[in-house]
């Protein structure tokens, strides 16, 4: 599965002013699952930012990473959870900066990063190398100017599509940041960097280069949380509640997060039941939902099955004794209880020939006439 991208949130800086905190904003269209990038970009000497909660520095950089004395850069990543709202930056004093924020879709996280820094009109982007093929490069760059002429604007290099280019805008006695963030869709495997990230003012350049790699191919999250191992079927499916590869119904309502299904838990083209997530219930067979084990096929001993939950399509014997005869499980009538086990004792239908036991007694039929054969004698009950 390779990544993509998914928005970026409209920047933020410090403005014309110096700030002690900077609010954020998480990215347009952002789902759960996704994971978001969030760097941060200051001048200010000696000056930090506390990490936010739930979020994690980058791996690899020192950080902060800096250019000369006061040209910061800090880099965070979060794979983004239902309910989460955007984090405040906390500085430890009052600084010229501001932040970008970006997010993508089928990564299983930031895989590497590296940091490159320049006094110029350019930086040139670390190498990251052993990228994988469907990963994601995310790139975050500032150029920070002591005074003079504010940078009014950064140029990635063309297999970069830049999503953000803003300022500060302080007055050009003061000092002023340009920021910017850019991202490319890696097609093959192989080492990436190099390329160049140019500014149209000379100044204090932080580039940061991040690698979010794609998620394995091996599985795909169903509806309502069910983890289906690509195995079952054709590992490029999509799956739904309903419809899912080799004609296996998951019901929704069986989809507890741990869950998982090989292909010998479930006969190809046989429905599982909600019923079957009994915990009291004894199953034979594969593994199934929150760790209990699925039939594959008719027969698990002391199990019951009623006509509401039994596998549609899975045939019960009308005389338990006799395992060639046919009933299907649409013949039950409801609320009666089948034993899936063919032949099991004890059992007598209205009738039917009853068998008369070594010893004990045997339970007259229930209403109904013990039928006469067409020959032979009539068993006594």
């Amino acid at each position: 599965m390779a990544v993509s991208f998914v928005g970026f949130a409209p920047p933020g800086t410090s403005g014309s002013a110096t700030l002690t905190s900077f609010p954020t904003a998480l990215p347009a269209g952002w789902a759960a699952g996704d994971v978001a990038v969030l760097v941060a970009h200051l001048s200010g000497s000696a000056l930090t930012i506390s990490t936010p909660a739930g979020w994690a520095l980058l791996a690899g950089p020192t950080w902060p990473a800096q250019e000369g004395s006061a040209s910061r850069a800090y880099a965070w990543s979060r794979v983004l959870q239902a309910g989460d709202t955007a984090p405040t930056l906390t500085n430890s004093g009052s600084v010229t900066g501001g932040w970008s924020c970006t997010a993508y879709r089928g990564a299983s996280g930031v895989v590497q990063a590296a940091v490159a820094t320049a006094s110029s009109t350019s930086v040139t982007l670390p190498t990251l190398p052993g990228v994988g093929a469907g990963s994601a490069l995310a790139v975050g760059v500032h150029c920070r100017v002591t005074s003079g002429t504010i940078p009014t604007n950064l140029t990635h290099d063309g297999a970069y599509l830049e999503v953000v280019d803003t300022a500060t805008s302080r007055a050009t006695s003061n000092a002023n940041v340009r920021l910017g963030s850019a991202y490319r869709l890696v097609g093959s495997a192989g080492s990436y960097g190099g390329e160049q990230v140019a500014s149209d003012v000379t100044g204090s350049m932080i580039a940061v280069l991040v690698e979010l790699g794609a998620a394995s191919s091996d599985s795909t999250t169903a509806p309502d949380g069910i983890s289906v191992p690509a195995a079952v079927g054709d590992p490029a499916a999509s799956w739904s509640t309903t419809s899912d590869p080799d004609g296996i119904t998951v019901p929704a309502e069986l989809g507890a997060p741990a869950a998982s299904w090989a292909t010998e838990s479930v006969p190809v083209g046989v429905q599982v039941a909600v019923a079957l997530g009994d915990p009291s219930a004894a199953w034979s067979g594969g593994a199934g939902p929150d760790g209990l084990a699925v039939p594959v096929a008719v027969g698990g001993p002391g199990a019951v099955w009623s006509v509401d939950a039994s596998p549609t399509g899975v045939v019960v014997p009308v005389d338990l004794g006799d395992p060639a005869a046919g009933w299907s499980v649409e013949a039950v009538p409801d609320g009666v209880e089948v034993p899936v086990a063919v032949g099991a004792p004890a059992v007598s239908t209205p009738g039917q020939r009853v068998v008369r036991p070594y010893s004990g007694t045997v339970a007259r039929p229930g209403p109904g006439v013990v039928a006469r054969p067409s020959a032979g004698v009539v068993v006594r009950p």
